[in-house]
């Protein structure tokens, strides 16, 4: 083979992006899964839902923009010793999804009312390398089971349940408890990994590696993880700067010169991923839209881990699609210091075949404590629409006054991110037909 012509700085930035996810959700998993159970809401030992039972208070940090329109069903399927059964019960037309994710943030299958409806359904989960017979385990198996082979023999499962406001909690918890796992075969006990931080957010874990640190733990998730078929490409590249599946990164090839141009490549893909909100997506009225691809990235791996960043755990758009405000009508980002109107006309209203809701968050992605201990807003409010059926809604840190408060977003002083979420959206706001008006200031 030739001689590479591109740097050691590209190659680091281009690697970067490319592990960004890996490294994320490992950290994430390593996080979620070394507590025991009940400590932490949400957290607990592989092979077992961990469930939200709740909205997540104020000061909940582990995941960057979660939802205030469901619960919470949190799993971590550990596949390396043999598969699991996993079995959802019956949510009498209640609309649920529960999709899978790879290691690399891929959605690699969804259960839910979308895809398998909502009647009661077994699946059993491998994991990609396995190679028992799949017989011994049919006398624990239901007659009727689905099978499911993960592309890595670790999975995420984050399943959300619609739950319209405190209320309908109790029956959320029902179904919620109708949701089991069961690992097959001899496990090996748990046991807590005492050297895994349980506290320090993901992503400032990950932003706080260097860059050698980072190449080394990615490179050591590659033996485990295989990349995707189509990831040939950025492996031949990245080989040259040491980053091979299977292989030891070895740092000791470099000199110190070598090294700085090292750093300055992942320092480089940190910044673009900074700036990506403003440029990836498609603009339009002050949001950023992303129709394709999410959920399932293909070798978009720029957005892949712009994603991992602003909203770990996306679902693919045909289950729900996320506009993301970016700036208001005036150009200006979005402040908490002013006043705003989000303004729907009677026949723009989000088009969504479950339901729709707009959250308010600080400008790191986490949702900020307020007066009304409200961090959404959506169709399954009780709101108040114009005689004309359009519909305001009102951002800003102050009470717009009683007669508007069923209105009220409360934001949060100084720079805010505004996520607006479609479950099961309409064709219209997949093609492009309906977009999100812009925001004005009051």
């Amino acid at each position: 083979m030739g001689k590479l012509s591109n740097d050691l700085r590209t190659l680091s930035h281009e690697a970067y992006l490319y592990l960004y996810p890996l490294v994320t959700m490992d950290l994430t998993r390593r996080q979620g899964t070394n507590v025991e159970a009940g400590v932490r809401p949400g957290f607990g030992p592989p092979n077992t839902f961990h469930h939200l039972r709740a909205f997540p208070p104020a000061d909940f940090r582990a995941v960057v923009r979660p939802n205030f329109d469901t619960l919470y069903a949190n799993l971590w399927l550990d596949l390396t010793d043999g598969p699991v059964l996993l079995h959802v019960p019956d949510t009498d037309d209640r609309y649920y999804m529960l999709p899978l994710l790879d290691m690399w943030t891929d959605v690699f299958a969804t259960i839910g009312k979308r895809t398998t409806g909502t009647g009661a359904g077994d699946y059993l989960v491998v994991g990609p390398d396995y190679e028992g017979d799949l017989t011994e385990f049919y006398d624990d198996l239901p007659e009727e089971v689905a099978l499911i082979v993960a592309p890595t023999p670790h999975v995420w499962a984050i399943g959300r349940i619609q739950t319209n406001g405190p209320a309908d909690y109790p029956a959320v918890h029902a179904v919620q408890d109708g949701m089991s796992v069961r690992a097959l075969g001899d496990r090996p006990p748990f046991v807590i990994d005492p050297t895994a931080d349980t506290r320090t957010e993901p992503l400032r874990q990950v932003d706080a590696l260097s860059a050698v640190d980072f190449f080394t733990y990615a490179t050591r998730l590659l033996d485990t993880n295989p990349p995707h078929p189509t990831d040939f490409s950025v492996l031949a590249r990245i080989g040259a700067l040491g980053v091979v599946p299977g292989d030891e990164f070895d740092p000791g090839q470099f000199d110190e010169a070598e090294i700085v141009e090292i750093e300055a490549g992942a320092a480089s893909a940190r910044e673009l991923l900074g700036a990506s909100q403003a440029t990836l997506g498609i603009a339009v009225n002050g949001w950023s839209l992303f129709r394709e691809p999410m959920g399932v990235y293909g070798n978009y791996y720029l957005q892949r881990a712009f994603v991992t960043l602003v909203g770990l755990g996306a679902n693919p758009v045909e289950d729900a699609i996320y506009p993301f405000l970016v700036e208001d009508a005036d150009g200006e980002v979005v402040n908490g210091d002013h006043d705003y109107v989000l303004h729907f006309d009677a026949d723009e209203l989000p088009p969504a075949e479950a339901f729709w809701s707009v959250t308010m968050y600080d400008a790191e992605g986490f949702q900020v404590a307020n007066v009304l201990d409200r961090f959404a807003i959506g169709d399954r409010d009780d709101l108040r629409y114009g005689a004309d059926g359009s519909l305001d809604l009102y951002l800003q840190h102050e009470s717009p006054g009683p007669d508007r408060e069923s209105n009220w977003l409360p934001a949060p002083r100084g720079p805010v991110g505004v996520t607006m979420r479609l479950y099961a959206p309409r064709p219209e706001a997949l093609d492009g037909r309906w977009v999100p008006p812009v925001v004005r200031k009051v």
